[in-house]
């Protein structure tokens, strides 16, 4: 197996400082910010940082660099100012570089063979990264489609919106402050609020169990 998790998840805990601080920061302070802008750090830098943290395998960070610098390359804006063909690309592949990166996570931490604290440590980075790579979703569909997503005030969602609306949803909150209004957007809600609930109830309930049997067999020994 190519995850050196002895390693790699003691790196887990900057993943998830950078993580929070972004989250933070998104929601908290970037609303006069450019969308395309927000949406290529969030989905290219920090999924780039996440995989190079989760697996040491080469094709992997072969695979994610290629991804992370086309979807740079064809953005058309924020971090390249470069649109080759006039396409507009960037998004989508941002979309793509995500959803590899949370994919990545989730089976390097499914993968551990012990279920220790860093393990949980990682489950957490990586339920962060999938409500990370939603938010870029719904930036890429209220791009194409300002209205598809509104707030309590009638106004479009800001992508600073879509981020705290990705966690609502995520949780299952479900505050009513942001509002799927396009057909496609409340299809992706769905499947972001199926898979909050399964990853919760499933993957973190079974590493928790797996954790205390870690526990209990330590302290017997």
């Amino acid at each position: 197996m190519d995850y050196r998790l002895g390693r790699l998840h003691a790196r887990f805990g900057v993943v998830l400082l950078l993580q929070f601080g972004l989250l933070f920061g998104l929601v908290a302070f970037d609303r006069g910010r450019d969308m395309r802008l927000l949406l290529e750090i969030t989905g290219v830098v920090i999924p780039l940082f996440a995989v190079a943290v989760v697996t040491h395998r080469k094709r992997d960070r072969r695979v994610a660099v290629i991804l992370a610098a086309a979807a740079m390359l064809f953005s058309g804006g924020a971090l390249s100012g470069v649109r080759p063909g006039g396409g507009d690309l960037g998004p989508l592949l941002a979309v793509l570089f995500s959803a590899f990166a949370t994919w990545k996570m989730l089976t390097g931490i499914v993968r551990s063979q012990r279920v220790t604290g860093d393990v949980l440590a990682g489950a957490l980075a990586t339920y962060i990264m999938a409500g990370l790579a939603f938010a870029v979703v719904y930036g890429v569909i209220a791009g194409r489609r300002p209205d598809a997503f509104v707030t309590n005030t009638a106004a479009p969602a800001s992508f600073p919106d879509l981020v705290y609306f990705s966690f609502v949803t995520l949780l299952t909150i479900g505050f009513g402050d942001v509002t799927p209004a396009a057909p496609f957007a409340r299809a992706v809600v769905l499947v972001e609020g199926l898979f909050g609930v399964a990853f919760t109830t499933v993957v973190m309930a079974a590493l928790v169990a797996g954790y205390l049997r870690h526990r209990e067999r330590e302290g017997g020994g």
